[in-house]
């Protein structure tokens, strides 16, 4: 996975399921790949955003220790400016509106330190973020730490990807195998042109099981806008696919899965997935094997 040069999307299907410590992990390779280190020197390094609360020692609702964000000189963050405090921050723009916490900014790191992030909900306010950032060149290594099972955010912002983190064990195998099934399917649903879906049926809003079923049966071929209007789950979707094509207005990027697996071994994950998606796994971000 290149990150400079992108914006990479962090989600995952629950709550503790790895995307802080994966964000933390790829920025540390951003800015090695940067030449940035955490000393003193000037060199910038990446951006880093949440959706919501992140970074906090403990989660705000369930009371479960968390990861922090560690940040060195140079890194971009948006967070509060009473939550930049610690990193001696050089405050660059003042997002629009407050929250309860304070107002949200964009800041750059003036000392290496541990922060909390507090990000915008609305993905607009995620996308001028985002953008303020590409234009004035703050970075070129963009990570947001997205909310659970937040992909809509990646839709927002043209030439995104998104990367997939989920925890795996021998209770929810079949779960979370099916969930990685459904998004590799969904990231490659192709992109349609009048020459690939003649005599198409465009749905529009969000496709569900109760829309699926009131399509006309001469609606072989379906086009949405992007795969985020989707809301089938897996079964729903085989069933869908059996009997029509899908396909998207907009295709949105990407990187792959990453699994933090426990008590079962890597080859058995990727034994029960198709080999197109078992190639796009990558395992314990932190094993440097598996990072490389």
């Amino acid at each position: 996975m290149g990150f400079p040069g992108k914006v990479t999307f962090v989600t995952g299907p629950e709550k503790h399921c790895g995307k802080t410590s994966y964000m933390n992990r790829a920025a540390e390779l951003a800015r090695r790949a940067m030449g940035q280190s955490c000393g003193p020197g000037p060199v910038p390094g990446p951006a880093l955003l949440s959706i919501g609360y992140d970074g906090e020692a403990r989660d705000f609702l369930s009371g479960l220790s968390k990861p922090s964000v560690p940040v060195c000189k140079g890194d971009i963050i948006v967070t509060t400016e009473r939550f930049a405090r610690p990193c001696m921050p050089e405050i660059l723009e003042v997002l629009p509106g407050s929250t309860a916490l304070g107002r949200l900014c964009i800041a750059r790191v003036g000392r290496p330190s541990a922060v909390a992030l507090l990000g915008p909900e609305g993905n607009s306010l995620v996308a001028w973020a985002v953008e303020l950032i590409r234009k004035e060149k703050l970075s070129t290594a963009i990570f947001v730490d997205g909310a659970i099972n937040r992909i809509t955010q990646a839709a927002m912002i043209p030439d995104s990807a998104f990367v997939y983190v989920l925890r795996v064990d021998p209770s929810n195998l079949k779960k979370s195998l099916d969930r990685m099934q459904r998004i590799y399917t969904l990231a490659k649903l192709p992109l349609y042109t009048p020459e690939l879906a003649e005599n198409a049926f465009f749905a529009n809003g969000a496709l569900s099981m109760d829309s699926a079923t009131r399509l006309p049966a001469k609606a072989k071929t379906v086009v949405i806008d992007d795969f985020t209007k989707l809301f089938l789950d897996a079964a729903e979707l085989r069933s869908f696919l059996r009997e029509r094509r899908l396909f998207v207005k907009r295709q949105i990027g990407f990187d792959g899965f990453v699994v933090i697996q426990r008590g079962i071994a890597k080859k058995a994950v990727l034994d029960m997935l198709e080999p197109e998606a078992a190639k796009l796994v990558t395992f314990n971000p932190y094993d440097e094997d598996d990072a490389a």
